[in-house]
Formats: C-alpha cells, sequence, structure tokens
C-alpha cells in the first residue's frame, strides 16, 4: 500500500484512528501540493486578461470587480417564513429523516466556539443564472451567511443580492457550464485564495449543513488526510496532500472511472484548488464544451493523482446528499441496477435512515422555500420544537 510521507517536521503527534486502507490509497496517489499564493493576475490590466481569469464586472459593465465576500456573514437578513406552521405540520418523508436521523450538531459547533479554538474558515460559492436570481434570497436568509466567505457567480451583477457577472468563454448556455465553472474558480482563486482554508462550490438548489462541514473538515480525520495520512498537522505546513470531497459517483458503474456529482457539491482545500487553477486548467482541455462540470473537474485532478476522497462516516452514511432528505430515506435498490442510473452510478449505498451520515453536510434539488422547511427543521425553529433554542450565527 502506497502511502503520502508526512507533511511536517518535528514533534509527530499520531491519531487516536487511522484512515481507513482506502482513504491512504486514495491519498497516497497525489502529491503534496505547496499552499503558498502563486499569482496569476498582477501587472495586467483588467481588459489584457484573458479567460479564465479575465475576472468580473459590476453592474454598470467595468472589469475588475471584486466583491466583498463576507457582506452576507456580517449583515445576514432576517429568516422570514410565513408558512412555518404550514411546513412544520407536514410530517412527511423529509420532516422523518431530519427528525429522526440528520441533525446539526450545535453542541459540538458551541463547544468550539467557546472554547476559543482557532476555526478553519469555509469559502461558500453558489453558481447561478440571471433568470434564476429568484432563487438567492433563500440562500443568503438560511444557511448561506453561516459560511465565512459567500458570494454568487453568476451573468449579472447585482450587489443587493450579491450576485457577480463572471464572463467566460463561450455562450452562457447549459452545454457550456464547464467554461463557466472554469472562469468562476479562477476568480476564487485569484481574489480569495489567502483568506480561507475550504472551498465549496454549487449551484443555488443546495443545502449546506454549515456547522456539520466546518466539523467534518476539522476533523481528526480529515486533518490528518491533507497532512499525508500518518501524522497529525501542527499548524505551521507549508504543503497539503490536494483534498476533493463530495458524493463519490461511478460514471456509468465503472469504479475505476469515479467522479464527485456537483449535485450536492464538492469541497477542495487550499492544495487542490490551487492543483486545478494553477496547474489543471490551463493545460487540460482548456477551451471544452461540455454541460458536465463535475466529471470535468474529476478528470484533471486524476491527471495530478489527485482522486474523490471516500467521505461516508463510520458507519457507512452518507455525508453529501445529490437529492432531498426524503428521497433518500424512500429509495430502494432495484433488481437490476443496469435499470436506474442512480443506483448504477453509486458506490456501496444504505437504504433508509441509514443511508445519511447522522452529521450529513449537503442536500441537493432543496428549491427555493424547501431552504426555509429544512432550515426551520434542522435548526429547531418550529413552533412547539423541544429543542428550541437561538438561532446560531
Amino acid at each position: 500500500l502506497e502511502v503520502a510521507p508526512p507533511l511536517r517536521n518535528g514533534d509527530l503527534k499520531l491519531p487516536s484512528k487511522p484512515l481507513s486502507d482506502d482513504n491512504l490509497a486514495i491519498i497516497g496517489k497525489a502529491t503534496p501540493q505547496d499552499i503558498s499564493y502563486v499569482d496569476l493576475i498582477s501587472n495586467k490590466l483588467p481588459e489584457d486578461l484573458e479567460h479564465p481569469h479575465k475576472g468580473a464586472k459590476d453592474e454598470k459593465g467595468n472589469w475588475g470587480y471584486v466583491y466583498d465576500e463576507t457582506l452576507l456573514r456580517k449583515n445576514p437578513p432576517p429568516f422570514q417564513y410565513d408558512k412555518l406552521e404550514k411546513a412544520c405540520k407536514n410530517h412527511d418523508a423529509h420532516y422523518q429523516m431530519l427528525t429522526k436521523k440528520v441533525f446539526v450538531d450545535l453542541e459540538a459547533h458551541d463547544a468550539k466556539e467557546a472554547s476559543g479554538v482557532k476555526r478553519d474558515k469555509i469559502f461558500c460559492l453558489v453558481f447561478t443564472i440571471s433568470p434564476n436570481h429568484g432563487a438567492i434570497p433563500f440562500v443568503r436568509e438560511t444557511w448561506g451567511p453561516k459560511c465565512d466567505g459567500f458570494i454568487v457567480a453568476s451573468n449579472e451583477t447585482d450587489p443587493a443580492l450579491g450576485t457577480i457577472n463572471i464572463p467566460h468563454e463561450g455562450p452562457e448556455e447549459y452545454n457550456n457550464i464547464w467554461q463557466k465553472v472554469r472562469s468562476i474558480w479562477s476568480y476564487v482563486y485569484d481574489h480569495y485564495y489567502d483568506k480561507y482554508d475550504w472551498f465549496h462550490m454549487g449551484g443555488d438548489d443546495i443545502y449546506l449543513l454549515v456547522e456539520n462541514l466546518r466539523l467534518y473538515l476539522e476533523s481528526e480525520e480529515i486533518q490528518l488526510a491533507q497532512n499525508g495520512g500518518i501524522h497529525l498537522p501542527n499548524g505551521n505546513e507549508t504543503e497539503q496532500i490536494p483534498l476533493f470531497l463530495g458524493r463519490r459517483f461511478a460514471y456509468q458503474g465503472n469504479r475505476k472511472d469515479i467522479f464527485i456529482s456537483g449535485g450536492s457539491g464538492y469541497t477542495m482545500n487550499k492544495a487542490a484548488l490551487k492543483t486545478l487553477v494553477v496547474e489543471g486548467l490551463p493545460n487540460v482541455m482548456p477551451h471544452a464544451k461540455t454541460f458536465s462540470e463535475d466529471t470535468m473537474v474529476a478528470r484533471i485532478f486524476k491527471r495530478f493523482g489527485v482522486e474523490p476522497y471516500d467521505t461516508k462516516d463510520e458507519n457507512g452514511g452518507e455525508r453529501y446528499m445529490p437529492f432531498m432528505p426524503g428521497h433518500h430515506l424512500n429509495y430502494r435498490m432495484p433488481k437490476d441496477p443496469e435499470s436506474d442510473w442512480y443506483a448504477k452510478y453509486s458506490i456501496d449505498i444504505k437504504m433508509g435512515l441509514d443511508h445519511c451520515a447522522a452529521r450529513s453536510v449537503a442536500f441537493h434539488y432543496v428549491k427555493e422555500e424547501s431552504q426555509k422547511r429544512l432550515h426551520a427543521i434542522l435548526y429547531h425553529l418550529c413552533p412547539g420544537d423541544k429543542k428550541a433554542k437561538a438561532e446560531n450565527k
């Protein structure tokens, strides 16, 4: 079994539990990446830059726009939901999964906050298009402010919504999402890389359980993995193993061709983001036109030995969900897995309540008002909830 070398010097600290053999093998294929910032845009005027590093335009169409990604965190809008009581009375499959299994670990979150320990900083990114801007206020009132940095990449800048026009090569269309994503990740790297430890991208219909995500990323397992898998980091590392986290799918059922589904989004550490933007995007399929951005990202990473990390919990529950909670509660594997793309692509999934990790981090297809409904259930905002408490900021 090939294992990446430890990335720290001095007094080495061993973990309380080793990584699984599978995840050791995954990180053992990657090369440690120097995480210092490499400037790709300085000494150039905005009009002289080329895609995917041309940057963003303000609401008047002027190049060089850099959005303050901390605005939502600093000034979150109030949570307002006039259908709260009705939504909470509906004890459907979504409600069942979120009350019988999945929960936000506010106790562990609050304990860490109170301890004064430095928390990992998460940059959250939603991508959309202007006709879908109506979905953004729902994100802004729910999970968005919990991220340390938050932006909405779009084709139109609206300061009131926090959307940013990040132009890209080719037309603004579904079959060209890959070019859109190339420009978005380049913009994030060029302007926000040094401020954050982790970067998560997803569409405008994801719902993130940010406290759970942060606790997972700060966990001994993930810290160990990005430090090479043998010793825990001491906080002074200048190199990391690139980590690419999310819901793993086997393309067409081929377990030698694993990618991370873009549905619930994917999470990268600094080393992964730098590998993608500095080394991958300029050299691997730079002008490809396709909707399949998630498989493209995986293919680039594979060129550099970076494979999707298995993010299941200790009980085999999935942390990143490609559908709404109730879908995973009710889904059953068909007799013929070849007849259902989800069954064909899935990797050793469990059924019913066992499917989702208790401390899940993301759901997909959470449309507009469903964002508020899930939020109310998860954060005990429903009338009469015995666990009701002031929502954590």
